[in-house]
């Protein structure tokens, strides 16, 4: 059975994108971020109501992802996993 079974054209991409960026290719990295990077903004901003905040909050999202990146596996698109570590970063800076 395919791993990538199940998942949505968008996801099919990430999940090639995340196995380049498991190589060490920072324009993967680069992809990936620009295809998220406002919408885990946006989120984070509903969260904290605060722009800066959002915007640490946001780069720090990306940082744990790309340290964590060997962790992941496509059970879910990368795009959930990345939105959960966010929103857990999220509730950690809040309390």
């Amino acid at each position: 059975m395919e791993i990538s079974q199940g998942l949505s054209d968008k996801a099919k991409s990430d999940l090639k994108l995340v196995e380049e960026a498991k190589q060490g290719n920072e324009k993967a990295f680069a992809s990936l971020m620009t295809r998220y990077r406002d919408s885990i903004y946006f989120m984070l901003l509903k969260m904290v109501n605060n722009p800066s905040d959002a915007e640490d909050l946001t780069i720090e999202a990306f940082g744990k992802a790309f340290r964590n990146i060997d962790s992941y596996t496509p059970r879910f698109a990368f795009s959930t996993w990345l939105f959960m570590i966010a929103t857990n970063n999220c509730i950690d800076f809040v309390r």
